[in-house]
């Protein structure tokens, strides 16, 4: 089983992931084109030099400071990269989580500032300590404190972080280096240099959010059950093609719904076992 919301999850990770390898591509093959030219013309400015660029007089700069001026630039998108990768795990979490809330009624609602994912993983009665390995549980804990360092920069949130690195951070950087397939490319838990991020800590997190993301999505989709998954797509496939329902007869409106289970969430159901829970024609 998987959730059209890991889909979704993988898709957003995907985008960010290209989006970034291009910049560095870009920005490498400039410096390799430029390296000599800018050392031989340092002191020009850039509206002098670039004279073509219809963008060179908002970043009127000398030459010799474009190094400089590409590492601050790049650090801001590093941290803006980390923070939609974080927007987007706490979509997921919400979206599954509203899945689970339309099979099960009672569950109640999640409230925006509630803290994600561990309000979820309680009100779904999830024991987090029994399903994922203590080092898991804190990378949620580090992923959480590292994006809240950068948004609000509070002196709680700065203690609560460099606590967890003092304390956990080894144990941390063992694990996913054990774990993840290809290891770590450059994020050291142990480090305390937190408002600096090397490119290669982008990549080890999506990998870090791919592993956690597929391990979550197949517990919560196992504590929403098989029925009231195919409930919820029932009521999915009936909404989206209620025109068609009555046309396809029974038999292939069953095989369209087997097909549809599969596809949205790669949910294998037989056709006789769907036609015991009556179909979706009435």
């Amino acid at each position: 089983m998987r959730s059209p919301f890991l889909i979704e999850f993988y898709s957003q990770l995907s985008e960010l992931n290209n989006h970034f390898s291009h910049y560095i591509f870009v920005w490498e093959q400039f410096h390799l084109d430029n390296k000599s030219i800018i050392t031989e013309n340092e002191n020009k400015l850039t509206t002098e030099f670039y004279k073509q660029n219809t963008n060179s007089r908002q970043f009127r700069v000398k030459l010799k400071e474009l190094e400089q001026s590409n590492l601050s630039t790049n650090n801001f998108i590093l941290k803006s990269l980390y923070l939609l990768a974080y927007s987007q795990f706490e979509i997921y979490m919400r979206d599954i989580y509203e899945f689970a809330r339309k099979a099960n009624e009672s569950l109640p609602n999640l409230k925006i500032k509630e803290r994600v994912p561990d309000t979820i993983f309680s009100h779904l009665e999830i024991d987090i300590d029994a399903e994922f390995h203590k080092s898991e549980k804190l990378t949620f804990d580090y992923l959480r404190l590292r994006r809240n360092r950068i948004v609000h920069r509070e002196s709680k949130t700065q203690g609560d972080l460099a606590d967890l690195i003092r304390q956990k951070g080894n144990s941390l950087q063992k694990y996913w280096t054990e774990t993840l397939k290809n290891g770590l490319f450059g994020l050291n838990f142990q480090s305390s240099s937190i408002s600096e991020f090397p490119k290669e800590e982008i990549f080890d997190f999506i990998n870090i959010y791919r592993f956690l993301i597929k391990k979550t999505d197949l517990i919560i989709s196992e504590r929403i059950g098989k029925d009231g998954i195919v409930n919820n797509l029932k009521s999915e496939f009936i909404k989206q093609n209620s025109t068609q329902i009555k046309s396809w007869g029974i038999k292939k409106a069953n095989k369209k719904f087997i097909n549809y289970c599969k596809v949205n969430y790669n949910f294998k159901i037989k056709l006789e076992e769907f036609e015991n829970i009556n179909g979706v024609v009435a």
